[in-house]
């Protein structure tokens, strides 16, 4: 059987006649037109064809990449080079186009992966840093739809703000003009959490913020914002709002759902993150003033979903947890089948005055309930999404022996005082956690389910499911994972056409009921990327590295291609990825790790899982194993079948610092497919952020270290501790690749040191960085290695072009200085970073 990859889409086109008094009217019945394009294999090695399919019920003209075509047909195809193909239709009031891509991959790496043969070089705008709208990814929260205007959308993100689409979701641009950049390790993230249109009026829109407790609100559409949250105290570590309503009956009130966070030592809670309650509050004034209506106290939950019947708008539902967080006031559920903790859902029948717990009395057998919805057209049938890790690490951990989860999707009709359990995990599925759902409001039978592994839908209002994509590997977009499901809406104008915004994995958009999906998150990051390479071939092919695994562009970053294929048998399914390297000698070879290492020898095509990677076989007697993976990659320059590889702990390439546990160094001397530790007793227990071959000696190389810097001059069998150097711990290491001798080092908190013999004597490069620098990552102009750029975790870029001696520092147009590391073209023109919550941003440097 072919698989297809679809771009499907309905609309309905009104048609306008002409009224003899000069005005115009609708006709009573809408035109319904139906397009379907697909592509059998949307990725294909240089000489291989493939066939496009269309078929188009209804509109007029058709047209193929401006051909005119018939309304249904398939072409084969065989493009030399990744190509776009453009479906048009004319539906009588404007042309309607899909496309479809399809990738042609050289073998070998010899060239980018897709083709860029036609690619234009971005030129010099003289604006500084261009931030690249990529890769997808970040901390993705609501995504809602202008019910007015199906055209325009927007999402959210807690490190990157509000991002609008006047396109139907295809592409996005930011939205975040008058909210307040205040949170991260440099004050450079736009924290917003929720967002919620006001159905009287869908100009006005209401966001929250993520810890800092601060509500805005538009009434532009997001063109402008102004912080509408008087009456609003933060009396609690953190204040978080979670979501936003409207009353039916007045855009004044507004009801906004928080989550607080407590750290006081007598307050209780479970394993997961910090203790989290909940409030809810209301204002009458559309803002002017806040008054809390519901306050946990002991236990608590944090809030984020409110209903209002519409039909009595006194009566209210309030979804209460979600997937990891624990409430406030519950005891460790570990061996507990009852899960201990949450609260389930709340109900009022008098506008918020009073309030009662929904709970394991009606129903429920998880009482975290992270989504909420209410039917359309009958306030007692709601469907609930109840999951917590609790339950995931239960299983897994503490009793395997369980069938079952607890957890699901829930359904009552009868306003809550029962819930049914519609949908729940089993079989190879057994470890998913239910995060989202959601009913289509113009056709409610027609309902969707998402968790972690799999999307499901029911065209029976929720009573019965079907997986449409997912298995215990995950789902996602061809390449790509899509992480936690958190949010998702339906087209209003088409049931099939269906958004997921997610954690970690972006925004992806399905045209056919959810059976596949694409990523839809072009101009829209806040993607946590930690590592980036280029190709030494090619300035416009990129790597990078992040929370949602490995990502390549071949046009200098416009348009970003995951290469993460998950499936049951491959472990690369949803990690999150640490370092990735290409092999210098051929371009299409790469290493990627995380906990583990996986190879590539066709760009990132097909991975393979490189066993011998056994931790505890080289462990001291006595010595514990920690968390750790693979957190830097570096072929020897002389002699590329040498491989190193450092390893560290989770929280080292999450917070960077620090960067105190790992498990030394791993080194192959076959490019990659077997390796072994040192079993050099120094760096066991020691976390190592980066390593630095000598240029023309494979077997020397420099190891930035948790308590310093340390050198090998046979392959890393042995090690010494580099001295002269001020203690603590040393981020990055760079050899001038012109002068070995010459050597950068990065500390934390400590700046930049330079050692002009090899590493015997060292001196302060101090001059124009800030007091404390956390220096990350170096790396010098191929082309000139006079200069040299620095990434400092905490305010930015810095270039020298004195061989380091001085710095200046480079951040216009860099709008997030939380820098992670850099990567320069070979050529000397082209120099990228990574951020954490911005994504990748690019400098021409000459």
């Amino acid at each position: 059987m072919r698989t297809r990859f679809f771009s499907v889409f309905s609309i309905v086109v009104l048609v306008v006649l002409t009224s003899s008094c000069g005005g115009t009217r609708t006709s009573p019945t809408p035109m319904e037109v139906k397009i379907t394009f697909t592509v059998d294999r949307p990725e294909l090695r240089a000489g291989e064809c493939t066939i496009l399919h269309w078929q188009v019920d209804g509109g007029f003209q058709v047209t193929l990449n401006e051909q005119p075509v018939e309304k249904t047909g398939e072409r084969e195809i065989c493009p030399e080079v990744t190509s776009m193909y453009s479906l048009a239709v004319d539906v009588g009031t404007h042309m309607e186009t899909r496309q479809v891509e399809v990738r042609v991959n050289m073998p070998g790496g010899e060239e980018p992966m897709p083709g860029t043969t036609s690619v234009t070089p971005p030129e010099d705008t003289g604006t500084g840093w261009v931030q690249l709208g990529g890769p997808p990814g970040g901390l993705g929260y609501d995504i809602r739809v202008d019910f007015s205007d199906p055209d325009t959308w927007y999402v959210t993100d807690s490190f990157a703000g509000v991002f609008k689409s006047t396109d139907r979701g295809l592409t996005w641009f930011p939205s975040n003009q008058g909210i307040i950049r205040e949170t991260g390790a440099t004050n450079d993230y736009v924290p917003i959490f929720c967002l919620t249109l006001d159905p009287h009026n869908p100009q006005i829109i209401w966001i929250g913020t993520f810890d800092t407790g601060r509500i805005y609100r538009s009434q532009d559409g997001g063109q402008t914002w102004e912080e509408r949250d008087q009456g609003i105290t933060i009396d609690y570590t953190l204040l978080s709002f979670r979501g936003f309503t409207i009353d039916p009956r007045s855009s004044d009130i507004v009801y906004a759902m928080a989550e607080t966070t407590h750290t006081t030592p007598e307050v209780r809670c479970g394993t997961s993150h910090d203790c989290i309650g909940g409030m809810v509050y209301k204002t009458t004034d559309a803002g002017l003033h806040w008054e809390v209506i519901w306050n946990g106290g002991m236990p608590s939950s944090l809030v984020r979903y409110l209903w209002i019947d519409p039909s009595n708008p006194d009566t209210l539902y309030v979804s209460t947890g979600i997937f990891d967080r624990s409430a406030v006031g519950e005891t460790d559920p570990y061996g507990n089948t009852d899960l201990i903790g949450g609260l389930g859902v709340l109900k009022s029948t008098d506008g918020g005055r009073t309030w009662r717990t929904l709970g394991r009395a009606n129903g429920f057998d998880l009482l975290y309930i992270g989504s909420l919805y209410m039917h359309p057209q009958n306030p007692n049938i709601l469907l609930a999404a109840a999951g917590h890790q609790y339950a995931i690490n239960t299983i897994e951990f503490v009793l395997p022996t369980l069938t079952e989860v607890p957890g699901g999707i829930f359904r009552t009709t009868d306003g809550g005082e029962h819930w049914d359990k519609v949908l729940s995990s089993s079989g190879d599925m057994l470890t998913q956690n239910f995060t989202v759902v959601e009913m289509c409001d113009n056709e409610p039978d027609i309902a969707y389910a998402a968790s972690d592994l799999g999307v499901y839908r029911s065209e029976d209002g929720g009573i019965t499911w079907e997986l449409t994509t997912g298995s215990s590997a995950g789902w996602g977009a061809p390449g790509m994972i899509a992480g936690i499901p958190i949010d998702a809406q339906c087209d209003p104008q088409d049931p099939n056409r269906l958004f997921i915004n997610n954690y970690n994995g972006g925004n992806f958009l399905s045209e056919d009921g959810g059976r596949n999906f694409v990523s839809a998150s072009d101009g829209y990051s806040g993607s946590h990327s930690i590592f980036i390479t280029v190709d030494p071939n090619q300035p416009g092919r990129i790597f990078t590295i992040g929370r949602n695994g490995p990502w390549t562009s071949n046009d200098f970053g416009k348009i970003w291609q995951g290469i993460l294929y998950p499936t049951v048998e491959n472990l690369l399914t949803k990690v999150e990825g640490w370092a990735i390297a290409i092999d210098p000698s051929n371009p299409g070879h790469l290493l990627f790790g995380s906990g583990f290492m996986e190879e590539s020898f066709d760009g990132g095509l097909t991975w393979q899982f490189r066993a011998g990677l056994n931790f505890e076989k080289y462990l001291p007697v006595g010595a514990q194993m920690t968390s750790t993976g693979f957190t830097a990659i570096t072929f020897a320059p002389s002699n590329p079948k040498i491989v190193y590889a450092g390893t560290s702990t989770r929280e080292c390439y999450l917070s960077h610092e620090p960067c105190q546990e790992g498990n030394g160094i791993f080194f192959s001397t076959d490019g990659g497919s077997t390796w072994q530790g040192t079993t050099d007793p120094l760096l066991w227990a020691q976390g190592v952020t980066d390593i630095s071959v000598d240029p023309g000696d494979a077997r020397a190389l420099f190891a930035a270290a948790a308590d310093g810097l340390y050198h090998s001059s046979d392959g890393a069998l042995s090690f010494s501790r580099i001295g002269g150097l001020p203690d603590g711990q040393v981020r990055a290491v760079e050899l001038d690749p012109s002068d070995p001798a010459h050597i950068l080092v990065g500390s934390a908190r400590g700046g930049i040191f330079s050692s002009t013999d090899g590493g015997t004597t060292w001196a302060p490069s101090y001059a124009g960085l800030e007091p404390n620098a956390s220096i990350h990552s170096i790396v010098f102009d191929p082309t000139n290695p006079q200069i040299v750029y620095a990434s400092d975790h905490l305010s930015g870029v810095y270039r020298s072009e004195d061989g380091g001696g001085t710095w200046t520092v480079i951040n216009e147009g860099l709008t997030n200085r939380t820098v992670n590391a850099l990567a320069i073209s070979s050529d000397g023109k082209y120099l990228y970073v990574t951020t954490i919550g911005g994504g990748i941003f690019r400098l021409i440097v000459r």
